[in-house]
């Protein structure tokens, strides 16, 4: 059993090696496929913010394929057409840059929902821009471009050198003015950004994270979804991504779209699944396997910043880990416990199986040798081989004493059938201890003196009562000084003591003998039925190995305690623990 056991215990550590192993990939591979699915969720997240705001320059670019017109009227025409599409509220403002024939710069502006164009000076920021303007023979490709202070698009205004349709080379291309489109803020954070979230993050209230747009100049938090994370918290993020970079906006407003470099399709519009210019595509491209166009970090005004509710996404998995860990090696663990539990019951049981079978052969014995001498005693008196008076007593006295050991054998059987059922039951009456075991050594006077036994009796005269059975303590007695008169050893002496305990709560009662002790080791189980020592064993001496167990049970049934300890001279004490009478007995029944 035992080696089964170990085997066992080798394989269920092999196997949780294996399983921390195998749970430490696990977590790193999840780790790796969260942070990727993470960091793709925020590059669309970034792309589709980009999408939407190039929607708006789309919107307001004016076509320079040779025709005429007024810029500020196109742009104005434009700006109500805009009003009724779905995200009309993500222009505050129109601002129009245009240089008259003598090259005055000319500045223009309109709110939204204005039906006309209001000359204004020029706003803080766009300094740069009237410089481009300025610069005699600027041309070239003109992109889109993000402008910080404030949060604005500039679409550039081109015009070509030729007339006529066709196809116009960048070099033709002359920039005329600019068109800065400012965008609502407050509508970007309470609106637009909410939606996004929630789109490519899941629901924010039931979601594993929290996304949050910080500003990049200051850090100022602009959109939260967890309101209670501050600036410290967002620190550690698990991503990291800048939005409306003033970089990467392809295909640019100055020059033709990617569709325009060749002959251009019937209805003037480009071909289906073409990329529109002036903003990134949507589906992906090089932004589904690195760092989406427009989204560096130095160039952008804004930040998106996504981090883990449990503080980051690599300690939420190693918390899963952990668990899943701690779950499997709690399995582990009460497999290995049930196996040691199992081969220490079958160990028990073959051990009580082992003191059963002792048991039967020393309660055989016993019944056996006094029915021997009744039997012989009866067989010789009813053969009328003995007639004498003296010897017919002397049997008769035989058949009693026989008979009484029967009879006391029987009783203990009984009563430890009755103890181990629980349906014996105790009655409470007041007891005089001192009394009682005058009694009980009167009683035991023939065995002791056929044993040569010296008893010495030491009772404290204020001893208090107990409360207790009188006949089930008397058999309790009884056991005890016959136990102490088997095991006496050459000493042939018993010292019976009773004295009040150190705190007058209990009583206790040693028996002590001059044999030759019990092993510590064996001290607490000859308390257990049908154990009885290996010296008892070796030196064959009669008993059943009920005798201490009996004990043990009444006295805790009258709630108190039995212990076996060594004699300083040599020997063994047993010493026994009861209540005085009106104390609390938790064993009482």
């Amino acid at each position: 059993m035992w080696l089964l056991v170990g085997v066992l215990t080798v394989l269920l550590g092999l196997l949780a090696m294996l399983q921390y192993r195998w749970t430490g990939e696990i977590g790193r591979a999840e780790a790796e496929r969260q942070q990727h699915r993470l960091k793709r969720s925020a590059r669309r997240f970034a792309l589709e913010l980009r999408h939407e705001v190039g929607q708006v320059a789309l919107a307001f670019r004016p076509d320079f394929r040779g025709r005429s017109g007024d810029v500020r009227t196109d742009q104005l025409d434009r700006l109500a057409r805009w009003q009724q599409t779905r995200h009309a509220e993500l222009v505050s403002r129109l601002v129009v840059l245009t240089r008259s024939s003598s090259g005055e710069l000319l500045v223009d502006a309109a709110d939204l929902g204005a039906d006309a164009l209001a000359s204004i000076p020029l706003p803080a920021g766009l300094e740069g821009l009237q410089q481009r303007l300025e610069a005699a023979g600027d041309q070239g490709r003109r992109a889109f471009r993000m402008l910080q202070k404030p949060l604005a698009l500039m679409v550039p205004i081109v015009r070509p050198d030729r007339r006529g349709p066709g196809r116009f080379r960048p070099e033709d291309l002359r920039l005329q003015g600019a068109t800065v489109l400012v965008l609502n803020v407050d509508y970007l954070t309470g609106e637009l950004l909410p939606q996004l979230a929630e789109v490519h993050f899941g629901p924010l209230d039931e979601g594993d994270y929290a996304v949050a747009v910080l500003s990049r100049d200051d850090g100022a938090i602009l959109y939260s979804s967890d309101p209670s994370l501050g600036r410290d918290d967002l620190e550690h993020a698990d991503v990291r991504l800048g939005l409306l970079s003033q970089q990467g906006w392809s295909g640019g407003l100055g020059s033709p779209g990617r569709y325009d470099h060749g002959p251009r399709p019937a209805g003037g519009r480009p071909p289906p699944g073409a990329p529109q210019p002036g903003f990134p595509d949507r589906r992906g491209g090089p932004g589904d396997s690195g760092r989406p166009p427009g989204v560096e970090e130095e160039t952008s005004p804004w930040i998106l910043v996504v981090r883990h509710h449990g503080g980051s996404l690599a300690e939420a998995v190693e918390g899963v880990r952990r668990r899943n860990l701690g779950v499997g090696m709690g399995i582990l663990l009460l497999l290995g416990t049930a196996a040691v539990v199992l081969a220490v019951s079958g160990q028990r049981a073959r051990r009580l199986a082992q003191q059963q079978l002792e048991f039967v052969a020393g309660v055989t014995h016993e019944i056996h040798t006094p029915l021997a001498a009744i039997r012989s005693a009866g067989q010789n008196l009813a053969d009328g081989i003995v007639f004498d008076t003296q010897q017919v007593r002397r049997y008769g006295d035989l058949i009693h004493k026989e008979g009484g050991r029967l009879t006391a054998l029987v009783a203990q059987v009984l009563d430890f059938a009755g103890i181990e059922s629980g349906s014996r039951a105790y009655s409470a009456d007041p007891v005089q201890l001192g009394p009682l075991l005058q009694k009980v050594v009167g009683d035991l006077s023939l065995v002791l003196e056929q044993a040569g036994m010296t008893v010495e009796i030491d009772v404290a005269e204020d001893l208090p009562e107990i409360r207790g059975d009188t006949g089930v303590l008397r058999r309790a007695l009884e056991n005890l000084i016959t136990n102490a008169t088997k095991f006496a050893g050459r000493g042939r002496w018993i010292g019976i003591r009773a004295a009040a305990g150190a705190d007058h709560r209990t009583v206790v009662l040693r028996v002590e003998d001059q044999g030759p002790g019990i092993p510590k080791s064996e001290r607490m189980r000859v308390l257990e039925p049908f154990y009885r020592g290996h010296d008892a064993r070796q030196s064959q001496a009669p008993g059943s190995g009920l005798g201490l167990s009996l004990v043990r049970h009444v006295v805790e049934a009258h709630g108190g305690r039995v212990r076996v300890e060594p004699r300083d001279k040599g020997g063994t004490t047993v010493l026994m623990e009861l209540p005085v009478e009106g104390q609390p007995s938790e064993g009482s029944r």
